[in-house]
């Protein structure tokens, strides 16, 4: 009885995923993944740029 119950809550958790990934067009999630990878990007810049501005702060990048 347990594997059927888990099956049920499982379709009922997929139709509720489709339900709400119907409402946008693919155009429209297009945009907004696109907006988001841009948000990432940024954000692994800003990280390495601080580290890197850390590491040179500390001395530990010697110019020539």
């Amino acid at each position: 009885m347990g594997a059927i119950k888990f099956w049920d809550w499982f379709k009922y958790r997929v139709g509720i995923i489709t339900a709400a990934l119907a409402v946008l067009s693919l155009n429209e999630w297009a945009v907004i993944i696109g907006i988001l990878c841009t948000v990432v990007t940024c954000l692994v810049n800003w990280y390495y740029e601080r580290k890197k501005y850390l590491i040179a702060l500390s001395g530990g990048v010697r110019g020539k």
